[in-house]
Parts: C-alpha cells; structure tokens; sequence
C-alpha cells in the first residue's frame, strides 16, 4: 500500500500534469485561430514601441494608424523601433531593425501568410504634459474566454491581472461591477486558491501577465510591472471601498493577530536596460473596513524614503532596484491595486474584498 508521502506526490504530479494539459490546450487554441484553415489573411500590428516614449501606443485597426507619444525635444531623425510584434505568419517591411526618420509619418507595409498586404501608418507626437494613464476609470472591459480584463483589447490596454492564471483551474477574481449608467469599477477579491497554495489575493496592476506557464508559487514572477510614463504628478487620487476577510492567516493557514490590508500604490520609475531607478512613491495600506465608496487623495514622495516616512517598512525598494535622482523625469509608472497586501506571501484573509474606481493622477 502507497504511504501517504507516496500519495501527495502523486497526486501533485497528476494535478501539474492536468494543469500542463489544460494550458497547453488554451495556448494551442489561441495560436491556432490565425492559421486554422489555409494560409492566414491576417496583417496586423499588435505591438509598437520606439526607445524612449513617453506613453502608452494607441493602434486603431480599422485605421491601420499607430500613434506614439514623445517626449519634447526627442531626437527622432534616426530611430530602431524597440518592439514590433505582427500576426502570426506575417512579414514586415521595412524590418523591426531598421532605423527610420519618425520626425515625419512612417509606412510600414505587413504581408500576411497568404500575400495579401496592410500598409500601416506610424505617427510620433508630442506628449500631453500632464498625461493619464488609458481607462483608469475602469470602464472598458474585453472578454477573454470566461472572463473580463481591463480595457479596450489586449493590444491596447496597459492594464493586467492575474485572471488568466485563476481561469485555468478556478474562477477570475478580478471583474468589472456595473454602477449603472455606463460607469464600471473593478472587483478585487481574495480567493481560495484551487491548487498548490492556500489563497489568492486579486491584483490589478499596470504592466502584463507574462505570456509563460504561470508560477502558483511565486506571483510577482507571472508579472511584468510597468508601462511607459513621463509625468510627475504631485498625486494620486482614486475611489475606494474595502471589506477584509474574517479570517487573517498566513501562508500555512496560522490564525494572526490584526486585520487584512488593502494596498494601492504608484511608483514612478526611470529605467534603462535592467536598470530600474525609483524616482517616486504613493502608497496607501489600510485595513479599515470601507463599506462606501470613499475618494482618497495620496501624496508621491520624489525620492528616497526614509524610516521617518510611515511606509518605508513596506514601501523601500526592493532587491534589483535602486533609488534614482528625485529631480529627474521617470521613464514608467507602476500602480497596483490589491485586496490582500501580503498576497505575494500568501498571507491574508480568504474573501478580502476592494473595489477601485476613477484612478487620476493630480499635478
């Protein structure tokens, strides 16, 4: 008779093996929609980043326009594209490669697989000086098989949670709440976890869930933190409401003393390569229990925090970061939205709930 050792780890290898063989089926679905009879007629740009922007691309498809915001003085005259991603089977000319002179409109023409061609329009322009972030007030959601992500599409969005991980074996924790007359707010609540680990907090955050197999064990992994910014805001300020969990526990289901927190926070920061500078900090934690929709207003610190600031326990940069000059101008922004401040260690209360509205940015 198998101990009971034995039978904990097959039944791990079973359940890895059936979430393996869900995922690999969702990504064979999802690759094989271009191709799926004959040649495939599809010609799109999905993706288009210059070195240095100053925001989020805006690609309208109907149009087959690509606008790209610049910072002023920018030198445009000589620019390889930092990122270009095309349909599945298609080519692009000229190559990603190449430089190009964005001072003016550049034409690139993509040839999908079975000859047919788009010829696609990039623009660069000036940066608003006072940008916002696209949908943060949260009223655009896409459908993604089961369940709901933020913004207009997947292209477009710079919004991410970690939905996609939850759908494979549960339900997202993530959604939009319909307030009536076309305003939406974001639902975040920590769940359960179907496998492996005992909960899993809601996040939404800018930036993307990464395209791998998702870590259960360690989720700031599944993530790429961030989305192209140059702003300086003096603020933030967002609607609120918060429920905490009645259980508060840690990672192996210890009862703790206190309360769950919520966290939301913005980091501003100016990167190059793997180097990541932390220039700015807003961060509000709270456990109080928010059972109305309350507007708060969070001051961003330029610069380093020190113990004197209240959140420098939990604000402080971390491992691979380091703190930049305060005076300089940020190159990403970073905000996250959580209904269990711990979820990255799996501690908090199972059924902790926070719903985020109409976030702005305050200069």
């Amino acid at each position: 008779m198998e101990n009971r050792k034995q039978l904990i780890e097959k039944n791990f290898f079973n359940i890895t093996s059936f979430i393996l063989l869900i995922f690999s089926l969702s990504v064979l679905n999802a690759c094989i929609k271009e191709d799926e009879f004959g040649l495939s007629s599809f010609k799109e740009i999905r993706v288009f980043e210059l070195p240095g922007q100053a925001g989020v691309t805006t690609i309208k498809k109907e149009e087959q326009t690509i606008v790209i915001p610049m910072s002023e003085g920018s030198d445009l005259e000589a620019l390889a594209p930092s990122n270009i991603v095309v349909s599945n089977f298609a080519t692009l000319s000229p190559s990603a490669e190449e430089a190009q002179d964005f001072s003016n409109d550049v034409k690139y023409t993509v040839t999908a697989e079975d000859g047919t061609i788009a010829v696609w329009t990039v623009s660069a322009v000036p940066a608003l000086p006072n940008p916002q972030l696209p949908n943060s007030n949260f009223d655009l959601w896409y459908n993604v098989g089961s369940y709901q992500q933020p913004g207009e599409n997947a292209e477009s969005t710079v919004w991410g949670t970690a939905n996609r991980a939850l759908a494979i074996a549960g339900d997202a924790n993530t959604n939009p709440v319909d307030l009536g007359g076309g305003d939406f707010a974001a639902h975040l609540k920590s769940v359960a976890a179907p496998l492996l680990v005992r909960m899993a907090a809601a996040t939404l955050f800018t930036g993307k869930f990464t395209t791998g197999f998702p870590n259960p064990t360690d989720p700031r992994s599944n993530i790429d933190f961030g989305t192209p910014f140059i702003g300086r805001p003096e603020s933030f300020s967002v609607d609120y409401k918060y429920i905490p969990g009645t259980s508060y526990e840690d990672a192996n289901g210890n009862l703790l003393s206190g309360t769950d927190e919520c966290d939301i926070y913005v980091l501003l920061e100016r990167r190059d390569g793997n180097s990541v500078e932390r220039i700015g900090t807003g961060w509000f934690r709270s456990d109080i229990q928010q059972v109305d929709f309350t507007n708060i207003e969070v001051s961003i610190k330029y610069g380093e925090i020190t113990p004197a600031d209240p959140e420098f326990d939990y604000a402080n940069i971390r491992e691979g970061e380091s703190w930049g000059d305060p005076q300089a101008t940020p190159t990403h922004i970073t905000v996250v939205f959580s209904s269990s401040a711990l979820g990255d260690f799996f501690t908090g209360a199972i059924g902790s709930e926070l719903w985020v509205n109409n976030f702005e940015l305050i200069y």
